[in-house]
């Protein structure tokens, strides 16, 4: 059996949903394949002899000509071809090429149809495709048919650019252009006492300059500059900034930000290559990274590219995948640039996503839930310790400055709390399993949704895997902990008040808001991660987790896909809110205002509010929390 191969597959959809036994007795009919960048793996009018599961890098992949895709790792194609017919699907219709160096798992279409057996399986699989098939009808009727390009709909803040570099008026020509040689930009803002006074350019500098035979070191700016500024904000189109352009008869406009200062100066190349930026193309600028300021640019620009991902209506579930999985991209990249300065690893390690991260739901990143795992059994400890203690606290610096913010509760690997030896944490497990205080119910919380960032040359040996299973085996024997976990996931009620209608608080402006993820995400969250411990499940988002727990009985099939249902909806407006504070430089929070929803949205947010309300009265008896007190 591919071992290997199938443990891989155990932990990524639908191929979690198998019994175990059943997905390993295929286990000898699994292969792999290495890609090359750009190499062909499927065509359009070809049917595969095999389902493809993407297991390192990505593909770039074009559904019924209509439909383009990212393909990450744990995502699957050409399963169409074992469905039988009448269920909304077509074969041969992918287009797919390798974006980068990857490897592909090779599923014959005779062993996935004796996985479908299963009829959970079936279930999955038939949806996924029922999904591609609607979502290509509706790329048909907007994409590949004439309508407006989602280019036009992109705002100057969208796009990535320079920061400005300045100089001042009394300086020469000669002394600007090697202020701007030296910042590699082609213009410079000139000020004098705080106040811009206008731009210089390149091309100031060669028509005004060198083809006039001017003295460059005897010539001030200020007589070559051009005086005053062509300005755009964030908000407005791009569209809207090249016709300014085009009506001043400039290449280049001064960004501002929110607040009116000068942000960067973007020029007609800049705006043009937001029509081709997409996540293959920021993943390939993240491996090429060689500076922690890169990261920091492609981190801002990666926002930016999840709120434009919500305005166009992606679903909250592929916008979160994604967005993981770019974060881990810009971890591994910085765990990369750390060894590359401290040297070799003297143990194997591990660098752990806990959290939203974690569970692949993130769609902002709100702080760093992060732990360090290292094996200590063959190391000299004082000396072990303090490598790893170094590598925590060179890489947590690295993540601030790239953006990621610090988390207030200090779950970083800068806190030896979260930086331990094997053993280090196997005693925590087992402390945590004896007596499940407070800060013990928060730690088991974050634990659960333990996942490790995957990085080349920093083999861990299985570390990740051991650790996984240990935490697994030793939390889910405390009912103690279990039934304190739970507690949690009642702590806060959902915000209706009687006859329906919503319990709102009042915002700053005296509007009616409320809080969404108190009162609905992390109910669900939480008490979701307590029956995956207890049923002892080692997949992490929810919603895969609500199937898995079907499957084991402890959810019937109405309520796992109630909840599921509710929770894409309560993310996706939590989603649509956080992209709107960013795109008007506002601080994120969780609050929702109810009267800015259709009438149709304010039913589906009581619904949601009452399937949890109903979720939790399930965890209320299932786990006796009136014994609790």
């Amino acid at each position: 059996m591919n071992e290997a191969i199938v443990s891989f597959l155990s932990v990524a959809l639908p191929f979690s949903l198998l019994p175990q036994r059943l997905l390993g007795s295929e286990g000898d009919s699994f292969s792999s394949r290495g890609l090359a960048a750009g190499e062909e793996i499927l065509t359009a009018g070809t049917i595969p002899d095999a389902a493809c599961v993407v297991r390192s890098g990505s593909l770039e992949a074009t559904y019924a000509q209509c439909l383009p895709l990212t393909l990450l790792p744990g995502d699957m194609l050409g399963c169409e071809a074992a469905l039988p017919t009448g269920h909304g699907t077509a074969t041969g219709l992918w287009d797919v090429r390798a974006a980068e160096p990857s490897e592909v798992i090779l599923i014959p279409l005779d062993a996935l149809a004796r996985l479908m057996s299963d009829e959970l399986f079936v279930r999955a699989l038939t949806a996924r495709a029922g999904g591609l098939a609607a979502a290509a009808e509706r790329a048909k009727s907007q994409s590949c048919q004439p309508g407006p390009d989602p280019f036009l709909r992109l705002r100057v803040g969208d796009v990535a650019c320079p920061a400005p570099v300045f100089v001042e008026s009394t300086a020469s020509v000669a002394e600007a252009a090697r202020v701007m040689a030296q910042a590699k930009a082609t213009a410079a803002l000139v000020r004098e006492k705080g106040a811009v006074l206008g731009i210089l350019t390149e091309r100031d500098v060669l028509a005004k300059v060198v083809a006039a035979g001017q003295d460059a070191e005897a010539l001030r700016v200020t007589a070559v500059m051009t005086p005053g500024l062509v300005t755009a904000g964030p908000e407005e189109l791009l569209i809207e900034a090249f016709s300014r352009m085009v009506h001043h008869g400039i290449r280049r406009l001064v960004l501002l930000d929110v607040s009116g200062s000068h942000a960067g100066v973007l020029g007609e190349r800049d705006m043009l290559s937001a029509r081709g930026e997409s996540p293959l193309a920021l993943a390939s600028e993240i491996a090429a990274a060689t500076a922690p300021e890169e990261l920091g640019r492609i981190f801002e620009r990666l926002h930016r590219m999840a709120g434009r991902s919500v305005a166009e209506g992606i679903t909250s579930d592929a916008v979160g995948r994604l967005i993981s999985e770019m974060h881990d991209r810009i971890m591994a990249r910085a765990w990369e640039m750390v060894l590359a300065e401290l040297g070799p690893a003297p143990a194997p390690h591990a660098v752990l996503v806990l959290g939203s991260q974690g569970r692949r739901e993130q769609f902002l990143a709100t702080d760093q839930d992060l732990a360090l795992a290292y094996d200590g059994s063959g190391g000299s400890g004082p000396e072990l310790e303090a490598w790893f203690e170094r590598l925590g606290l060179r890489l947590t610096r690295m993540l601030l400055d790239v953006g990621f913010p610090p988390c207030k509760n200090r779950i970083m690997m800068d806190n030896p709390d979260w930086r331990k030896s094997l053993d280090g944490w196997l005693d925590l497990f087992d402390a945590i399993a004896d007596r499940p205080d407070a800060e013990g119910i928060l730690k088991a919380s974050l634990l659960c949704d333990m996942r490790a960032v995957q990085v080349h040359g920093a083999g861990n040996n299985g570390l990740n895997t051991r650790l996984r299973e240990a935490m697994t085996k030793r939390l889910r024997k405390s009912s103690v902990l279990l039934k304190y976990m739970a507690r949690e996931a009642v702590r806060f009620s959902p915000p209706l008040g009687l006859f329906g209608s919503f319990s709102l608080k009042r915002d700053e402006q005296g509007r009616g808001c409320l809080d969404i993820k108190r009162g609905g995400i992390f109910p669900i969250t939480q008490g979701v991660k307590t029956l995956a411990l207890d049923h002892g499940l080692a997949e992490t988002g929810t919603c895969a987790r609500l199937r898995l727990l079907h499957r084991t009985e402890a959810l019937s099939v109405p309520l796992a896909e109630g909840l599921c249902d509710a929770y894409d909806f309560l993310q996706t407006l939590r989603m649509r809110t956080q992209a709107a504070h960013l795109r008007q430089g506002k601080a994120l929070d969780n609050d929702i205002r109810p009267d800015s929803l259709g009438a149709m949205e304010r039913e589906r947010l009581r619904a949601a509010f009452r399937l949890t309300a109903e979720f939790q009265s399930l965890l209320f008896e299932k786990y006796s929390l009136r014994m609790l007190g």
